[in-house]
């Protein structure tokens, strides 16, 4: 496909309108002979001559005036779209979409929502809960929320929250019954209650650290569900005993519903990172909201520091 004149059709339009090379010259801030070259340049591309040439002036030709009819229309829609694209970079209203994995929406994003709001009336804010492996440029996203070692280079990463160790829970009511494991190999006489990746579909692997560094236990276990909210529920209730963050479940240690088991073998994970291409940073919509993240974290970081 041939490329579009863009240049010499500005041009064209500023010659059309200004009735002269000279004056189309000073609108368009440049100087008259390079207004020629691109007139020249631009008849030589179509091939035929859009305006016919006097020493006292320029008129349309019949080809001249069937290119300003569909010219200068589309050239004004042009205009129109670049401004309305520089203006995203300063606007502060407007819509974002998130990608971001549920685990993370529970963890980093969904108690700051109703402030974020308060602030920030005229943003929309569209969170897509996929843990798929999505590429957020690709499928429309402005940015994305994954754990930290899945993010590329070459995309700008700003962490919404501390590494993140995991834990092995059960209620009490059930470690009575069944015994507390005291190694990893001992989950595999236990009920564990797993969990399936919604956007995959595959069941979660039980990872432990040992001596031998991150190793994976086949559990085994008659309730697989896709909530981690589920996994909390059915380990209260006594079904077994289940993996998630530690976060997840920190009021329920606390409260005595749950008990971890196995904490010399649990793992760390790096954290969620909230990342956009660079080519979004000076989007000032997307700017709000992670400048809002950042603080939020800070705030917390702080909050923790002083208790």
């Amino acid at each position: 496909m041939a490329k579009l004149p863009v240049t010499g059709l500005e041009v064209f339009l500023a010659i059309a309108e200004h009735g002269s090379l000279r004056r189309a010259a000073n609108a368009l801030a440049v100087q008259p002979p390079a207004i020629s070259h691109q007139l020249k340049s631009l008849e030589a591309e179509i091939g035929v001559a859009v305006f016919a040439r006097t020493t006292r002036r320029v008129t349309l030709t019949d080809a001249g005036r069937a290119l300003l009819k569909r010219t200068k229309p589309a050239m004004v829609e042009l205009r129109e779209a670049v401004e309305e694209a520089r203006g995203s970079a300063t606007t502060r209203s407007g819509a974002i979409r998130v990608s971001i994995p549920y685990v993370a929406y529970q963890l980093a994003v969904a108690h700051k929502l109703a402030e974020f709001q308060k602030r920030f009336p005229d943003v929309e804010l569209e969170l897509s809960l996929n843990e798929a492996f999505v590429d957020i440029a690709l499928e429309g996203y402005h940015a994305g929320v994954r754990m930290g070692d899945h993010i590329r280079e070459d995309m700008i990463a700003v962490r919404l929250t501390p590494p993140l160790k995991q834990v092995f829970f059960a209620s009490p009511t059930y470690l009575k019954s069944h015994g507390r494991p005291q190694e990893p190999q001992d989950l595999l006489q236990h009920c564990c209650i797993r969990y399936r990746y919604i956007a995959s579909r595959k069941i979660a692997e039980w990872e432990v650290q040992g001596s031998q560094g991150i190793t994976s236990i086949d559990v085994k276990g008659g309730l697989v569900v896709d909530s981690t909210n589920a996994v909390i529920l059915a380990a209260r209730s006594g079904s077994g005993i289940g993996w998630l963050f530690r976060p997840n479940i920190e009021e329920d240690l606390k409260s005595g519903a749950l008990e971890s088991v196995l904490d010399d073998y649990v793992i760390e994970r790096p954290g969620y990172f909230l990342y956009y291409p660079k080519s979004h940073a000076r989007m000032e919509v997307l700017r709000i909201f992670v400048d809002f993240m950042k603080d939020q974290r800070s705030k917390a970081l702080s909050e923790t520091l002083s208790s």
